[in-house]
């Protein structure tokens, strides 16, 4: 090899390790964070603020970062470069999460500088799924006994029930459909936009009208004909995934005192900062229940529904009407127990058929309402996550 082609190789290489030349970075992760014990590495993707990673998942990212920390900390936080705003979602005890807004342009820098923070816990970009790279295959020939099944069972109170307050964390709410009006409305609460919904704003029905009415026909069932303020209502509007929107929704439930989270979010992925607030709320926040749906695709709930390994909280599959395992619902050792999926709900002079594991979630949720107002206890209820 002459000197001329050595010294040529020996450019490029020194071209290469100061980065003049730029190597091949296309496996590179843009991001990474700590989701309990795994790493999550986020990637580019076609399209804008959309990133895949390596957990078979798509996350969009809003440009924002959440932050648990201890809250003596938080005026350091609002003072570190690049964040123009903070925004504490939740509060844990001594502990806070807290959404941070960068500058414009500088959320990967400001996310470093936070993550870097050594009075900082878990940091997290905000991010929503977009959806799953890599579709799970729905189980047809699944081996699940009837026999083992854990059914919701009926129980009669031999004193009047008094009303719960219920938390529902769904899209769409219009409380002044008729169906609705034996619930007395403590909050609606907007969990995206960050604001209380006013009284006189109109408002669009949605998969929340379902959940409500199923919550409202259960009750009734077991309440005498016509009775009023059967439950108390917190609405909790929230039609994206996003983190934060949801550990904002579950924070508000638990400023409210409510005895009862009902949520018909299906997650594939949740966020350690999530699971810290549902599991603070179960444990040291006063609320009795939260009750999600297992998923209507016909897999394990385990996989399917990431909120169903939860500590405490309560999942719940559907059955048909012949009482078996409905063939569209989510099954496995995460679920605690299945409800009937199908209900009628009459809307004026038509009736209106739904079903689904949220259909069975919201059965249970006013089933759990009736017995927490007969004086039970969530002990003597039982039906908790077993995990």
């Amino acid at each position: 090899m002459g000197r001329q082609a050595v010294k040529l190789i020996y450019c490029l290489i020194m071209l290469l390790c100061f980065g003049v030349i730029a190597s091949d970075n296309s496996k590179q992760p843009l991001l990474t964070f700590q989701n309990f014990q795994q790493r999550i590495e986020l990637y580019s993707s076609q399209h804008d603020d959309v990133f895949n990673s390596n957990v078979g998942l798509q996350f969009y990212l809003n440009q924002k970062i959440v932050v648990q920390m201890n809250k003596q900390y938080k005026e350091q936080l609002d003072n570190v470069e690049g964040v123009i705003k903070t925004q504490v979602l939740a509060e844990l005890d001594e502990d806070i999460v807290v959404q941070v807004t960068p500058s414009i342009d500088t959320f990967i820098q400001t996310y470093s500088r936070v993550e870097r923070l050594p009075y900082v816990g878990t940091v997290q970009p905000d991010f929503a799924l977009v959806r799953m790279t890599q579709q799970p295959v729905k189980n047809t020939q699944r081996k699940v006994s009837n026999m083992h099944l854990e059914r919701l069972k009926g129980y009669q109170c031999s004193a009047p029930a008094g009303p719960k307050r219920i938390a529902i964390i769904d899209e769409g709410f219009d409380l002044s459909k008729p169906w609705l009006s034996a619930f007395d409305v403590m909050l609606e609460y907007d969990a995206d936009n960050q604001r209380i919904i006013p009284n006189k704003q109109k408002a669009r029905a949605g998969h929340g009208n379902v959940v409500a009415g199923v919550i409202a026909t259960q009750l009734q069932s077991k309440l005498e004909k016509n009775a009023a303020g059967i439950a108390q209502l917190v609405a909790i509007h929230q039609s994206s995934t996003l983190n934060s929107a949801m550990i904002l929704a579950f924070s508000v439930s638990q400023k409210m005192q409510v005895d009862i989270i009902n949520s018909s979010w299906t997650l594939p992925f949740v966020s350690q900062i999530l699971r810290n607030v549902i599991h603070y709320g179960l444990h040291y926040s006063g609320i009795s229940y939260v009750v999600v749906s297992a998923g209507n695709h016909a897999q394990d709930a385990c996989v399917g529904n990431k909120l169903s390994e939860i500590e405490g909280v309560t999942t719940v599959g559907a059955l048909s009407e012949d009482g078996s395992l409905a063939p569209f619902s989510n099954y496995g050792a995460c679920v605690d127990l299945y409800a009937p999926a199908a209900f009628l709900l009459k809307n004026r002079n038509v009736n209106i058929a739904v079903s689904g594991t949220s259909s069975a979630a919201a059965m249970v949720t006013g089933e759990i309402s009736y017995l927490l107002g007969c004086g039970l206890s969530s002990s003597e209820i039982g039906l908790k996550n077993k995990n």
